[in-house]
């Protein structure tokens, strides 16, 4: 009997309920930037450019006007100012009027708050008038009745509707889940609820909040160290990037688009074409892929970048369109990371669906599909990050008397000899896999080709006369690093263009992956003088950017030769180690030949591409 208390326990505690799952709010902030809030208040009181706000006006000395609208965080608050111009004024014995006057400026503080409808809206919670000098005027009582009568109920009928974004980001959200988990996902969202709204520095945040599951996920075992990629699985894993690298091609468009400052447009050409070199050392086998989601890095590294460049234009005023927009697509981004984060059992995963979605807040009614993947030249793409035309097709066997495209009678008009040579040169080069007999000969005829390119590169470039040398000796540099001046081999018995395991091609080695868009792969592929001249291009921007900007930084002129090869072979990122004025600098074996082959074709020396290497001069 002593044992029936014991059992009696243990037996109501295996009938009773099972103890409560844990569960976390999980916050998704919804931040709206000053820039934007400001903008939204000009456009629902109407304000037009250079024009005042009438906010109230009867006969010509009974008004009040507002102007130079602006919204701004000071102490915590956000408040709203403007400068107002009133008058109250009324004939006296049906004669003259007697009128009082003011102008100043109007400064109020708001009280932020979400409605049941998902709209922002504002409270007043205090009110100060100052004349033109900044002072508190004489007379104000008119003026406040005016303010309180007439902008008051302007300001608290403002509702900023967060609906569309709220639903964009959940449907986001929804395409981003696995379907295993996509049960479990929805009742999480089910919890979707606002937050108490608070300002920080930047703006307002909203915030969404979710409940999830606080249970620690369960241990994982260790997954093997990952191998390099074989051939069928680089193939297969390039499938997997194609829509990511749509999506971003699509992002870094609309907002190119929408920023028309050439420095945001730089900064945004940067991050596409860093986020693809970063693929280049999977694709060559020396880094193995992440295990699991191979998109989940890319795309969480490429975001930061991205949602930052955002930012700054929104700080600078810079989108002006459909705000919101910007919005909905930062804080949607904003959602993924944090869910992913906080909750990874709910198996988030970049998905086609999920990224093509995500692109449309950007353009909702855009017939195009975001994520369509080609390898055509894209002339937006080109003419959004100042690319030189496309040049004409080299020439081929044609009748003397067919009549010469535009673009090339403007080359034959201004630039005949070069012309000439060109495709003079197009014509003995081509296909052209020099025997060691041969190589004296080809070697003559490709260094014409380059100087040639180089020549023309500076033509169309206002360099300083400084690095007018250091191009021409960096472009034969840099070609016979990548390819000791070859444009095509024998393959299988076969001629065909040179090609590495990353996909880069001919002369100059352009990666076909990161230039997708920009050049025409067949072309890259296939003509010699078209390659030479992307090269030549690439190179030229690298320099006028990074290499200008080495130079500055390091107070040395090499440390910009190196870092413009560097970016030119590794991307933008591999430029940093040459940004720093002294101290050491990691080696790169790859690096120090290329010094050497630029300081030797300096020197005077002579191109030898049976060693692939400079024959100094004699001393």
């Amino acid at each position: 009997m002593r044992h029936l208390p014991i059992f009696l326990t243990l037996l109501l505690c295996l009938l009773a309920d099972p103890p409560p799952v844990a569960a976390a709010t999980l916050e998704l902030p919804l931040t709206l930037r000053t820039s934007l809030l400001k903008r939204a208040l000009v456009r629902h009181l109407d304000q037009k450019e250079g024009q005042p706000v009438v906010l109230y006006q009867e006969g010509p000395f009974r008004f009040l006007h507002s102007e130079r609208i602006q919204f701004f965080i000071k102490n915590g608050s956000p408040h709203f100012t403007c400068h107002g111009r009133a008058g109250l004024g009324f004939k006296f014995l049906g004669m003259l009027p007697l009128a009082v006057q003011w102008s100043g400026s109007i400064d109020l503080t708001l009280s932020p708050y979400m409605d049941k409808d998902w709209h922002l809206r504002y409270r007043i919670l205090d009110s100060t008038i100052y004349d033109d000098e900044g002072k508190t005027p004489a007379i104000t009582g008119f003026v406040w009745d005016l303010v309180k009568k007439f902008l008051h109920p302007r300001l608290e009928k403002f509702s900023l509707d967060l609906s569309l974004p709220q639903q964009e980001i959940v449907g986001i959200l929804r395409a981003c889940s696995s379907e295993t988990e996509a049960e479990q996902l929805e009742s999480v969202l089910r919890t979707l609820r606002v937050g108490a709204v608070r300002i920080d520095s930047f703006g307002i945040v909203v915030p969404l909040l979710l409940t999830v599951d606080d249970n620690p996920p369960a241990a994982t075992a260790r997954l093997p160290e990952e191998t390099p990629l074989v051939p069928e699985e680089i193939e297969a894993f390039q499938k997997v990037m194609e829509p990511w690298d749509a999506f971003l091609v699509f992002v870094v468009k609309n907002a190119a688009a929408d920023f028309v400052d050439a420095g945001m447009r730089e900064e945004l050409f940067d991050l596409l074409i860093s986020s693809r070199y970063q693929l280049l050392p999977i694709l060559t086998g020396d880094v193995p892929v992440e295990p699991g989601d191979p998109l989940r890095a890319l795309f969480i590294e490429a975001w930061q970048e991205l949602r930052i460049i955002i930012e700054h234009a929104e700080e600078r005023g810079l989108v002006q369109e459909q705000p919101l927009r910007y919005v909905t697509f930062v804080n949607a981004g904003d959602a993924l990371v944090a869910l992913d984060k906080a909750a990874p059992e709910l198996g988030m995963r970049i998905s086609s669906e999920g990224l093509r979605r995500w692109a449309r807040t950007l353009q909702p009614t855009e017939g195009e599909d975001p994520l369509q993947f080609d390898w055509d030249v894209d002339p937006m793409l080109r003419d959004l990050f100042n690319f030189a035309p496309e040049p004409e097709p080299a020439p081929q066997s044609e009748p003397e008397t067919m009549p010469a495209p535009r673009s090339r009678m403007f080359w034959n008009i201004f630039f005949p000899e070069a012309c000439a040579a060109d495709a003079d040169l197009h014509k003995q080069l081509d296909r052209w896999v020099p025997d060691l007999d041969d190589l004296l000969k080809y070697q003559q005829l490709m260094e014409q080709l380059i100087t040639a390119v180089a020549d023309d590169e500076l033509r169309s470039n206002n360099l300083d006369s400084r690095y007018e040398a250091v191009f021409q000796h960096l472009l034969p540099a840099t070609a016979l690093i990548e390819s000791c001046w070859r444009q095509y081999v024998r393959r299988d018995g076969e001629i065909s263009f040179l090609k590495s395991k990353a996909g880069s091609v001919g002369l100059m080695q352009i990666n076909q992956n990161v230039w997708r868009g920009f050049y025409d792969v067949e072309r890259l592929r296939w003509e010699v003088g078209y390659n030479t001249r992307a090269g030549a291009q690439i190179l030229m921007r690298y320099l006028k950017k990074y290499g200008f900007e080495a130079t500055e930084k390091s107070e040395d002129m090499n440390n910009g030769i190196r870092a413009t090869y560097a970016v030119y072979n590794g991307g933008p990122r591999a430029a940093r180690r040459f940004m720093k004025q002294d101290g050491p600098r990691p080696r790169n074996a790859l690096y120090d030949k290329f010094w050497r082959v630029y300081q030797g074709i300096a020197a005077g020396g002579t191109v030898n591409l049976a060693s692939c290497a400079i024959d100094l001069p004699d001393a």
